[in-house]
């Protein structure tokens, strides 16, 4: 049976028996958790025939929306290298509507080169986040832990003492926006799993 959260099953359909982005939850399932699983082979991974729908929706989308593939690639691909290789491309595509979302981004005064080129990277820490924890079952992370991956990660310091005043806003727009782009990356892959246990049922 299919995985029915869109983004196991996206991780599944792109497996390719790398899962060093899956770690635990992969271990999970084969130690008997809730959700079972295929590792036979399959069309450009070694997912089962039931992940093929969502495999093709995947390519669709890297022809038809390169943007949300790449997010739905940086949260959701079981190989970390492959993973990375949209990371730029999510970014951007993150930090266009964190910009839409700040008023007064424009505003050299209130927004300097030195704090937009943080946000650039907080972008990078928020999908890391979120890359590693694709099951959304682990605690978000503090704003110290946030500026040691920063500073451990990407050479750049943050001074998170006053996290509320400071970098609060700028991080609740980075969040927002890869909520909204992760939902839209995973709208259609629900879709098709959804046409693929219907097919399972009537097959039944």
């Amino acid at each position: 049976m299919i995985i029915t959260d869109p983004k196991l099953a996206w991780a599944m359909a792109m497996d390719s028996g790398v899962r060093s982005q899956l770690g635990p939850i992969m271990e999970d399932l084969e130690s008997g958790g809730r959700v079972q699983y295929s590792t036979r082979g399959g069309a450009g991974a070694s997912h089962g025939a039931e992940y093929t729908p969502i495999y093709s929706r995947i390519r669709h989308m890297e022809r038809e929306a390169p943007a949300l593939a790449a997010v739905g690639h940086v949260l959701c691909h079981p190989c970390t290298e492959q993973a990375n290789g949209h990371l730029d491309e999510a970014v951007a595509a993150v930090q266009a509507r964190v910009i839409a979302l700040i008023p007064n981004w424009s505003d050299g005064k209130a927004w300097r080169t030195a704090k937009k080129e943080r946000v650039h990277w907080l972008i990078h820490v928020a999908l890391m986040e979120r890359q590693r924890n694709l099951a959304n079952d682990q605690p978000a992370w503090r704003p110290e832990r946030i500026g040691e991956m920063m500073r451990e990660w990407y050479g750049m310091s943050i001074v998170t003492r006053d996290w509320a005043r400071d970098w609060l806003p700028a991080w609740s727009a980075i969040q927002a926006s890869i909520d909204y782009l992760e939902s839209e990356a995973m709208e259609p892959i629900s879709d098709t799993i959804g046409e693929v246990v219907r097919k399972f049922r009537c097959a039944a």
